[in-house]
């Protein structure tokens, strides 16, 4: 029993409802030797008489026992009526208080804010620190973290929470009894697994590898082999060949590996994490998977998709290999030697200490017991010791053959293709600003050239013509003087000739 108060069930007609006493005598086993004999018997034992009372029928009577914290002591108990032990009426077990029904004796408002201030807030304050603190030196080593769902973290929090107060409900109780502080250090152990949840930014990178062996060429009906109807260059053939084209209606058949990793970028590159909490663990005592891109000559960013890059991979490879790290198994203690070159004498203590690390739990669990009456947290004990003894961190590694430079694919034709179509449309840019530049100089030239050859002309005419050309002034009878046109009677043949030659530079 854990509690002090004990139900007593009774169904008594006629006298036997009445007045009666439980007796509880509280021992603690002891032996000793008598006569070269050990014997065992009751010693420190404490009487505690309570008063009850049964009604006619069916009744219940509650009694509250004497409180033991500090241990765990066996207990005797049986009614008495009248100074005679009732017969039957005896009960035998086990009684060690809960330490959470242990009242906090505060008097006061200022011990109140005292004892939060002391176990809750400032623990609490110095946990989530330390917490948050611990989460990113964390991350910086393995990446990211397990990489479960807040969803998953809850559950799993319920469960484990659950379990531990309906089966170890005593001890958890006795723990937190002797070390109260513990409650604000629980906050620190949340502010670490959010440190963890909140900066796991992961992203996914793909490995693209053709295959260039097992492609299915269905306009020559052949899978890696010759069609047997096929017809070689300069052959005859008696029948037309046929070419059967499925209701899919594609022609080809084309194989590639194209796997998707997790990426997580960090100060010491490109992580490819795991999940789980046995992958998280290997990273933080081991070392992570890291991509190696330096090795890349091409590169691919994904503008949208599942994916942030894609890596081409070597056709002739075997593609990408990811080994993550993982926790491997081991014998404990056994593996620090050579069983080949050991001594048979050091074969033997490590082989009882081996032993020793196997029954580690059911130490936990007797030691657990007997010092603080914690069965159930010393075994945990021991088997956290034994897992950690047993287990060992194996580092993760990513290989890879990256592609060659623009490969044989069509990818590496787009890039090519990209490139030149860029290269010809700066060419043309540059070709139109050169001939603008051209023929903008010889239009300038010539309209100059033929403002000059049309001043020389007018000056030429008027001068022939002995009067300005800019008069406006005429009568409407007389024509425009035109070169060829009729002469005035005034001009001699020497203008005549002079306003040939005119004519003809204008």
């Amino acid at each position: 029993m854990n509690g002090d108060i004990l139900t007593l069930y009774s169904n008594a007609y006629g006298e036997a409802a009445g007045e009666y006493e439980f007796v509880v005598v509280y021992w603690q086993p002891e032996s000793t030797e008598v006569g070269g004999s050990t014997r065992e018997y009751a010693a420190n034992q404490t009487v505690q008489r309570i008063g009850v009372n049964f009604a006619q029928g069916y009744s219940t009577s509650d009694v509250e026992l004497q409180s033991h914290y500090d241990k765990q002591v066996e207990a005797t108990a049986w009614l008495e009526r009248d100074g005679e032990r009732v017969p039957g009426a005896t009960w035998r077990f086990e009684h060690a208080s809960a330490p959470a029904s242990q009242q906090v004796q505060i008097d006061t408002l200022a011990e109140a804010w005292t004892y939060v201030f002391r176990v809750a807030i400032l623990p609490g304050l110095a946990a989530v620190v330390l917490g948050l603190s611990l989460a990113k030196v964390t991350l910086k080593r393995t990446g990211t973290g397990p990489r479960y769902g807040k969803g998953a973290w809850v559950f799993l929090g319920l469960i484990g929470g659950g379990l531990a107060l309906s089966a170890a409900y005593y001890e958890v109780a006795v723990v937190i009894a002797n070390l109260d502080i513990l409650m604000g250090l629980s906050l620190g152990v949340i502010a670490y697994g959010g440190g963890l949840q909140i900066h796991s930014d992961v992203e996914y990178v793909g490995f693209e590898r053709k295959e260039l062996t097992d492609a299915v060429a269905l306009r020559q009906g052949r899978d890696g082999e010759s069609d047997p109807e096929a017809v070689p260059d300069g052959g005859a053939s008696e029948v037309t060949d046929s070419i059967e084209i499925p209701e899919s209606n594609y022609h080809d058949e084309l194989y590639e590996d194209l796997p998707r990793l997790p990426m997580v970028r960090g100060e010491d590159g490109r992580y490819i994490p795991k999940k789980g909490i046995g992958p998280f663990l290997a990273r933080f005592f081991s070392d992570a998977a890291r991509l190696d891109l330096s090795s890349l000559t091409t590169r691919v960013r994904v503008n949208t998709g599942c994916i942030s890059e894609k890596v081409y991979v070597h056709p002739d490879s075997e593609g990408v290999k990811h080994t993550a790290a993982h926790l491997a198994r081991r014998m404990p203690v056994w593996w620090r030697i050579d069983p080949e070159t050991t001594e048979r004498g050091e074969k033997l203590l490590y082989g009882a200490l081996t032993l020793g690390a196997l029954a580690l739990p059911v130490i936990g669990w007797k030691v657990g017991g007997a010092v603080a009456n914690v069965p159930t947290v010393g075994a945990a004990l021991g088997a956290v010791a034994l897992a950690v003894e047993s287990l060992e961190a194996q580092p993760g590694s990513v290989e890879f053959t990256p592609a060659p430079r623009h490969d044989v694919t069509a990818d590496a034709s787009l890039t090519i293709l990209q490139q030149e179509h860029a290269d010809a449309k700066t060419l043309e840019e540059y070709e139109e600003i050169a001939w603008s530049e051209r023929t903008t100089t010889a239009l300038e030239a010539r309209e100059v050239q033929g403002r000059q050859d049309k001043t020389v002309t007018r000056r030429l005419n008027e001068e022939a013509l002995g009067m300005g050309l800019d008069v406006e002034a005429r009568q409407d009878s007389e024509s425009e003087p035109t070169l060829g046109g009729p002469e005035p009677d005034t001009n001699d043949s020497d203008t005549s000739d002079v306003r040939a030659d005119g004519g003809d530079n204008e």
